[in-house]
């Protein structure tokens, strides 16, 4: 009894103590909301001593915007799957958009069980389904592959894809459905690709239907991230907008150092942050959305020349401070291999979707992705189970895609992809389906938002060790990094699982809590996983 009763003592000590901190959360995407809610789950520290401060759009890459009207457009979109064991675990306590007594958990799972994913037109080409029951492999890219799951990451080192695998391997359907539902190129990190092939292990036997697949009933925004606000701000939560942080300025603190001032910029004008003895910091690096710029249906996207985004430039003064803090040229100094365009449609009649169920025989936001194999900008895109807004009008369809080379020149728009407007956009994509007779009546009722992301990949870059932080930076006492710049062992970036787990991770270390959180899900650990999968290699 005495033994409870002094854990229970420390317990409401702790709790008592964390009740005077204040935690000051650098970036207003998915890793700080995370942390804001952990702080407040599992901390006990109160909402209104919680500041999240963002220079710009609440929401990070899961941000949309625009209406029905003016057309609807997002940045980026995500799916998600069994491996995203910390996402399902928060958002099981967050209430859902429509329904308050149900968790976003409990409707994204509702939701897909309802209407799941089965792709019947995984690659296109020529406007004719390719059969994909064969992925392609020479026995050498078999070996290839295998070899590249079996070795140490110590091993790989900065190796770039393309050095792990012979040509034609960039050539197999397999390549083509991998790539291009991650985001891989042949000159991204083998590091991170190994990572990818042994957490998505589970994902071999369904590559080509995606059945596995799990998404959200509306996009990223409307069921993420509008429900985590709504939660945060019921709970007092303090949103700085209009605020880029610009310096975090350190203070020498017991044989390490502490940051006890932050610069930023607020509207416009030079403001600082004093930053207590007990407080936190928790610091959002990089962005792969910064600088993005949106295009029309008459005008093309321009790539913003000089670096505006705040998120790298705060993480270049703090890496000139201290090598701890990692390399961010590493990543966002090869504009050329990191961007990419996106493009949202909104459609007002059901011409395309109809034509892409009778194309797929899938009805729409069941068929999963669809890449167009012969697309020299590397074209993907996927038609989204209608409403893909939670205020968006029956009998309007939404559509997003992406190009993995938008510096090539297409195949039926003799342009790059970065200099084309939403209507060559169009005309590309519906080209390739072979739905050119029905050219004019799509254009008229569809409307393309192009956007150019000159980051996009630039967490895939190859890297070495130090490139990217801890969470916890050695040397600091009151810091952490998150997001998907810091370095989380085993684990895959590109994730709202990698913004999630460095949250977690970042708010268990900064109070001193267990961390308690499951191991990462290895496929090689997972012998009927393996097997599975390597009957896909094999056959």
């Amino acid at each position: 009894m005495s033994g409870s009763t002094n854990t229970a003592a420390k317990e409401a000590s702790a709790t008592n103590a964390r009740h005077g901190i204040q935690a000051y959360l650098v970036g207003g995407g998915i890793a700080s909301l995370a942390a804001a809610a952990y702080l407040i789950r599992d901390g006990h520290v109160p909402g209104h001593n919680i500041h999240i401060l963002e220079e710009a759009q609440l929401g990070g890459s899961l941000d949309a915007g625009g209406s029905a009207a003016q057309g609807y457009s997002m940045r980026g979109s995500r799916m998600f799957g069994p491996a995203y064991v910390l996402t399902y675990d928060l958002l099981a306590g967050i209430p859902s958009l429509d329904d308050p007594n149900k968790s976003v958990t409990e409707d994204t799972f509702e939701f897909w069980l309802s209407d799941p994913w089965f792709d019947r037109a995984r690659l296109v080409e020529n406007g004719k389904v390719v059969d994909v029951s064969s992925w392609g492999f020479a026995n050498k890219d078999r070996v290839d592959l295998i070899e590249l799951m079996l070795r140490a990451e110590g091993v790989l080192g900065a190796r770039r894809i393309d050095e792990c695998f012979e040509p034609h391997f960039f050539e197999t359907n397999f390549w083509r459905m991998w790539s291009s539902m991650f985001g891989f190129e042949t000159w991204h990190s083998a590091v991170e690709l190994r990572r990818y092939l042994l957490r998505f292990l589970r994902l071999f036997p369904d590559l080509e239907t995606l059945q596995i697949i799990q998404s959200t009933r509306y996009c990223g925004y409307d069921s993420i991230i509008r429900p985590l606000l709504r939660w945060l701000e019921g709970c007092g939560v303090q949103f700085d907008t209009g605020v880029q942080v610009t310096d975090l300025h350190f203070v020498p603190a017991n044989g390490s150092k502490a940051v006890r001032r932050i610069a930023c910029v607020r509207d416009g004008r030079p403001d600082d942050i004093e930053v207590g003895e007990r407080d936190l910091v928790i610091a959002t690096l990089g962005s792969m959305t910064a600088d993005s710029s949106l295009g029309s249906m008459s005008s093309a996207p321009v790539l913003k020349s000089e670096r505006a985004g705040g998120a790298w430039a705060l993480w270049e003064r703090l890496a000139a401070k201290d090598p701890a803090f990692g390399r961010p040229s590493v990543f966002c100094g090869q504009v050329d291999q990191t961007k990419w365009v996106t493009f949202t449609v909104t459609d007002s009649d059901e011409l395309f979707v109809k034509l892409m169920a009778r194309f797929s025989a899938s009805p729409p936001g069941c068929g999963g992705l669809v890449t167009l194999k012969g697309s020299s900008w590397g074209l993907t895109f996927h038609l989204y189970h209608p409403p893909a807004y939670a205020d968006q009008p029956e009998g309007v369809f939404v559509c997003w895609g992406y190009g993995l080379f938008p510096d090539r020149a297409g195949d039926f728009v003799n342009k790059r992809m970065s200099e084309c407007n939403g209507r060559e956009i169009l005309v590309e994509v519906f080209s390739h389906l072979g739905f050119q007779g029905d050219m004019a009546a799509l254009l008229a009722t569809s409307n393309c938002i192009p956007c150019l992301l000159p980051y996009t990949t630039s967490q895939f870059m190859p890297r070495a060790r130090g490139d990217r932080p801890e969470v916890v930076p050695a040397g600091t006492v009151n810091l952490a990094f998150i997001g998907q710049y810091c370095e989380i062992p085993d684990d895959v970036v590109y994730t709202v699982e990698y913004s999630v787990h460095s949250a977690r991770l970042a708010v268990a270390s900064l109070l001193g809590f267990a961390h308690d959180i499951p191991e990462t899900y290895k496929g090689l650990a997972h012998p009927n996983a393996l097997v599975e999968a390597m009957k896909m290699i094999l056959r």
